[in-house]
């Protein structure tokens, strides 16, 4: 009976680790990062890249059942070579004051902040712009942000848990490239 139910229970967890993996797509932002996504998800990584300029280029957009993550990177003036990774926690501190005061006009508080799998941590901060609530992550490698805007469909819906969650399966997965390139733009 206990082979039994030791077969059984490694089968189970072979089924999940299967449909895990078969779930999520896999995204190479350029030569900055990497990301998985749910396979719910829809990658759009051509139509703003025209907006793009040489300190801000928009990477893409992954369009969820509900909720939209748009994401980009720019250089970050006062930041230049500075981490978020290695920072101590008075810079860290002094990062998140400069957020705050940055996007004072749009009521930016600070939500919560997480650490990816790869190390890489991120601040996610609440705001509100003239086309609605969202959530703002954030962060700062070699001086380059990657940050990304996650917001729903319907611009009268607050962030909400799930959002966050939505937000926080992408940005688990962050990995950094490692190349040169990821400090410049």
């Amino acid at each position: 009976m206990k082979k039994l139910c030791t077969l059984s229970l490694a089968l189970l967890l072979l089924l999940t680790l299967t449909f895990a993996t078969a779930s999520a797509e896999r995204y190479t932002a350029g030569s900055y990062y990497t990301i998985d996504y749910p396979d719910t998800y829809t990658l759009d990584d051509t139509s703003y890249t025209d907006e793009s300029t040489t300190d801000n280029i928009w990477l893409f957009l992954l369009d969820g059942e509900t909720c939209l993550i748009d994401a980009s990177v720019a250089t970050v003036d006062g930041y230049e070579g500075f981490s978020l990774t290695n920072a101590t926690d008075e810079e860290k501190q002094q990062y998140v004051a400069d957020t705050l005061a940055s996007f004072t006009d749009q009521n930016a508080a600070l939500a919560d902040t997480l650490t990816a799998a790869s190390g890489v941590p991120f601040y996610v901060f609440s705001m509100e712009d003239s086309d609605g609530p969202y959530y703002y992550a954030e962060t700062i490698l070699n001086g380059t942000s990657a940050y990304f805007y996650c917001y729903y469909d319907d611009t009268t819906h607050a962030p909400d848990a799930a959002l966050m969650t939505d937000l926080k399966t992408v940005l688990q997965t962050f990995r950094p490239a490692e190349t040169a390139e990821t400090s410049q733009l």
